[in-house]
């Protein structure tokens, strides 16, 4: 009996260190790129932070380049055009200085991993896609920078090489259209060593292959024949080079092959997305940034404008959370923290804020779904003042400590725009 009355007495100690440790001074809900790099940016300003999300948020479905805005030449200029004439889109809203913050925090924390960010804001490079056609953004990893239009245009003869088995990536679908934009390329299939031809062949489970040196060499021998044969001073291969070791494996395909490698992005899932979610998840855990993946919040209370509470779902009762201040990074539409209800109207997942749409249901519908303006459904997002704080319709603040960054804020359209990961880390980067 002694001994019992001992061991419980620790345990009731453990459940008060619980409680006290869920006091934070910031909670972030959402783990993309905007609530991680939220998360990342107060942690290094002295908060003690907490991350939760359902699951590892949209990086998977990106490019893993870092698009800033769809600008012919400088993209950081025609920023600055576009907050002039629009002073309630985000770019407007906080201003270069969070977006250059940003960005460093974001190439600290994947060089730091070994996956180097190259490239400038103030410079459009055009990368290859996975159609052949040329996409602009403005910060690549090291192992797509080789096949920069620039450098596609004064190297010598080009290979597009790949995988059968590896769906929605046709290396001649690629050559010929990079052949009509004028770049010398030819394509082929690499063969698959006989030990892997059982497995199922997702950019994940090459990603992983690529890691092991056996499999590396082989492929790695095939490239080599090929440039012997062609003459081929670079390769673009699918982005599945490695998950955590991308960069020492183009190197050991480069020194192999003898000619310059780099990566085209496939179709989701996006191997280089989920390799700049690790350096963030990485640098945000050594900052002692706590992160609870498995948590969908369902709703919050609070009172005078203040949040007070949030409640994620678990699995046999809503789990609480306190804290002093709010980062909602969930996503908009596409990411899903915006939903649209069966009777109509647009609902925002976790706290239940008004969303910013189209008023009328005739408004849903477009004759031109792509069309220069856009279609005013991408628009729709959660309306915020100077400081990200949602406004409700009568635009009133209506909750004083929580911010709303990334694509679910309104006034925006990030892929038409080509500003996605531009907007995610500079509102996720910006002070409260």
């Amino acid at each position: 009996m002694f001994r019992c009355f001992l061991a419980g007495r620790p345990t009731k100690n453990r459940a008060k260190i619980a409680q006290k440790n869920m006091e934070y001074d910031t909670i972030v809900i959402g783990a993309g790129l905007a609530g991680l790099t939220a998360a990342n940016a107060r942690a290094a300003r002295g908060e003690r932070v907490l991350l939760l999300a359902k699951g590892h948020g949209a990086c998977q479905w990106a490019s893993g380049c870092v698009d800033l805005l769809d600008a012919p030449e400088h993209p950081l200029a025609a920023i600055a055009q576009l907050a002039a004439k629009h002073p309630l889109h985000p770019y407007a809203r906080v201003g270069p200085a969070a977006l250059h913050g940003g960005l460093k925090l974001l190439q600290s924390a994947c060089s730091k991993m070994g996956y180097p960010l190259v490239g400038s804001p103030t410079q459009t490079l055009r990368l290859p896609t996975a159609l052949g056609a040329l996409r602009p953004t403005s910060l690549v990893p090291l192992t797509m920078v080789a096949g920069e239009a620039r450098q596609l245009a004064a190297g010598g003869p080009l290979l597009i090489a790949g995988f059968r088995a590896l769906r929605d990536f046709f290396p001649p679908l690629i050559a010929a259209n990079l052949r009509t934009q004028g770049f010398p390329a030819t394509s082929c299939y690499l063969t698959m060593p006989n030990s892997e031809r059982q497995r199922d062949f997702t950019p994940m489970n090459l990603a992983h292959l690529f890691e092991r040196p056996a499999f590396r060499e082989n492929v790695a021998q095939q490239l080599r024949a090929h440039v012997r044969q062609g003459g081929y001073t670079r390769i673009g291969l699918p982005a599945v080079l490695g998950l955590h070791h991308a960069v020492t494996v183009v190197q050991a395909l480069q020194q192999t092959s003898n000619a310059l490698i780099f990566e085209i992005p496939t179709p989701p899932t996006s191997i280089p997305g989920m390799r700049l979610a690790h350096a963030l998840e990485q640098a945000a855990r050594q900052a002692g940034v706590h992160i609870q993946l498995g948590s969908w919040v369902v709703r919050g209370s609070g009172s005078q404008k203040r949040l007070e509470t949030i409640y994620s779902a678990a699995a046999a009762r809503e789990q609480r959370h306190h804290a002093q201040h709010w980062v909602l990074a969930t996503g908009g539409i596409l990411g899903g923290g915006i939903r649209r209800e069966p009777q109509g109207a647009l609902r925002e997942t976790a706290l239940g804020l008004p969303v910013h749409s189209p008023s009328q249901a005739n408004e849903w519908f477009h004759p031109h779904l792509f069309a220069p303006g856009g279609h005013p459904i991408f628009q729709a997002g959660i309306a915020t003042d100077q400081h990200l704080r949602p406004l409700d319709a009568a635009g009133q603040i209506m909750y004083t400590n929580v911010m709303i960054v990334g694509s679910a804020l309104a006034h925006c359209d990030p892929l038409r725009e080509g500003c996605r990961e531009g907007i995610a880390v500079a509102t996720g980067y910006k002070e409260s």
